[in-house]
């Protein structure tokens, strides 16, 4: 009993101390004061002490993570040590991802939580960011940035300390509001970094891009910039920053090679960073990918070179990769395709005036979409040919990123064949036919979504969004109520409602649809007359509620006919 009493007496003593030394010191003082290990007169914005001394005042973040540890045990920033991480070329016998880069004593942090919110990045972050993909950008690229940036070292703590938050929002909390508070600093912290590097990057921001490691740094600040305002869920600014990036190798691109031959954009941006030593495999297929989501989400845009023609391959696809690159193209076409318009509407002079130009190659053709329909028959028939030998050989390898790449491409291509060859066009009832290749969709979505949560670092977060759109494309246009109803299930259960897409919008925009069109069941099926087509939807700033437009076929006079209906709102 004494050896436990004054044990008890150790440890309350132990926690009155402890409590003392807390109080004993201010807090709420600014971070650049807490830093220099001055008090802080607390004027906001800016206090006197650093506007005094000439400093600039980094403002107030009231959490405790942000201090200096009494212990640092890393390099502290006040050192003259300089970083001499400089990337120099290749060898000529190593691989084309391969980057000689020199020692370096590391990157240098702040604080104890900079660290910490650096290793989180390290740890977990960045295997999840490649998604599906084996990819060395945000493992190696990235982090060999931060030896040699501090703007590039501050978003990746930003983006660290944004993970945990997401990380703590799905954990149990380990008591009352410590969850949210942690949560809290946690969220102040990363704006507060991001702040700091925003502020780095507009002085480099003006200089001219002459050097190639000029690109690669402006490539990878891109790069970051839009996974951090993916995490925060700004949609435009996320998708602006990927286009900047995007944008300047397009520029680079037409400096070092002015001629136009290539099949597509990307195919030249390689033909050219081929001779460079700094633009690496791992950081083009990085923004290939932003400029595919991009393009979903935006449509073609003016200005830009497009395929002219579909791909066509000959033989079985040798990876993975090769046959997401080859419905990539496909992708592509497609897009500019519809939203350029199949023709111009300025008839011929001297010809019928239902025949127009083609805007794709500037030749007559008075079927547009029905030649279009055709030649992505051809495309997509040479695609499942060739794809599907590899398809079954990832089988093999369940739970592994090709297995899973493979599922993802195989839902893509299936997904578009159903959406493009809709016979007649105004008509819903198309769906029928494939109703096979909605249930395999599902399969390999649920098979999909079920290896990603049950993996031990759950990947919360990827820059992939078509898995969701072909979720949502199978509950909406699908009749079979059993498919829909699964479909809906896999957008709630998707690991993460990103910024681009957003799965839980999508689920109640669609289980709306389903309501709605199921009150006008007959014998278990959704006869063309109960059905909705949405043709756009508006979501509320905080997405409190969504407007949707929406049309049903009616009968007027004894013919069927489209009408659209009254806007109609539904809560989120």
């Amino acid at each position: 009993m004494a050896t436990a009493g004054s044990s008890l007496v150790h440890r309350q003593r132990a926690k009155y101390q402890r409590s003392r030394a807390v109080k004993s010191r201010v807090r709420s003082g600014c971070v650049t004061c807490e830093i220099r290990h001055v008090k802080c007169d607390e004027k906001k914005p800016v206090c006197d002490r650093c506007a005094n001394a000439g400093y600039e005042c980094d403002g107030y973040c009231y959490n405790t993570l942000a201090r200096k540890s009494s212990s640092n045990p890393f390099q502290p920033a006040g050192t003259n040590i300089k970083n001499p991480r400089v990337p120099i070329p290749r060898a000529k016998s190593l691989t084309n991802s391969e980057l000689i880069v020199q020692p370096s004593a590391g990157p240098r942090f702040e604080s104890e939580i900079e660290h910490r919110c650096f290793l989180v990045f390290q740890d977990n972050a960045a295997s999840q960011l490649s998604g599906f993909y084996d990819s060395s950008v945000w493992d190696r690229v990235v982090l060999q940035a931060c030896h040699e940036e501090p703007w590039a070292r501050n978003v990746v703590v930003a983006i660290g300390a944004l993970h945990h938050h997401r990380t703590l929002s799905t954990s149990p909390a380990r008591g009352p509001g410590e969850g949210e508070r942690e949560r809290k600093s946690h969220y102040l912290f990363a704006l507060q970094q991001y702040g700091t590097a925003l502020g780095q990057l507009r002085t480099i921001a003006g200089q001219e891009l002459q050097s190639e490691p000029r690109l690669r740094h402006a490539l990878i600040a891109a790069l970051l910039t839009t996974c951090f305002e993916t995490y925060i869920g700004d949609q435009a600014g996320a998708i602006a920053q990927a286009k900047v990036g995007i944008d300047l190798l397009l520029r680079w691109t037409k400096q070092k090679d002015p001629a136009n031959d290539s099949l597509d954009e990307w195919s030249r941006i390689r033909r050219v960073a081929a001779r460079s030593p700094y633009l690496d495999e791992g950081l083009l297929s990085a923004f290939q990918r932003l400029d595919y989501h991009v393009l979903l989400c935006r449509g073609a845009e003016d200005g830009r070179c497009h395929p002219q023609s579909y791909p066509s391959a000959h033989q079985p696809f040798t990876s993975i990769l090769e046959a997401c690159d080859f419905w990539d193209l496909v992708m592509r076409r497609l897009v500019f395709f519809s939203s350029v318009g199949p023709v111009s509407q300025k008839p011929i002079p001297g010809k019928n005036e239902n025949t127009t130009i083609s805007r794709t190659k500037g030749e007559v053709d008075p079927h547009p979409m029905e030649a279009e329909q055709q030649r992505f028959k051809t495309a997509s028939e040479q695609f499942f040919r060739y794809f599907d030998p590899i398809f079954k050989d990832s089988r093999q390898r369940p739970g592994t990123k090709e297995y899973m790449l493979a599922n993802l491409v195989m839902i893509r291509a299936l997904n578009c064949r159903s959406n493009l060859t809709r016979k007649p066009p105004e008509s819903e009832m198309y769906t029928n036919v494939f109703l096979q290749d909605y249930m395999l969709m599902i399969d390999l979505a649920r098979d999909l979504i079920d290896n990603v949560n049950k993996t031990p670092k759950k990947a919360i977060f990827n820059f992939e969004i078509s898995l969701g759109i072909s979720l949502f494309h199978i509950a909406s246009a699908c009749r079979d109520p059993k498919v829909r109803r699964s479909a809906i299930s896999l957008l709630t259960q998707f690991p993460n409602p990103v910024a681009w897409y957003d799965t839980s919008v999508a689920a109640k925009i669609v289980t709306w649809i389903v309501q709605e069109e199921e009150k006008g069941m007959v014998n278990g099926h959704i006869p063309e007359i109960a059905r909705i087509k949405l043709h756009r939807h508006v979501t509320a700033p905080h997405k409190q509620w969504a407007n949707l437009y929406v049309s049903k076929i009616v009968w007027i006079d004894g013919n069927a006919t489209r009408e659209m209906l009254p806007p109609v709102q539904i809560p989120l």
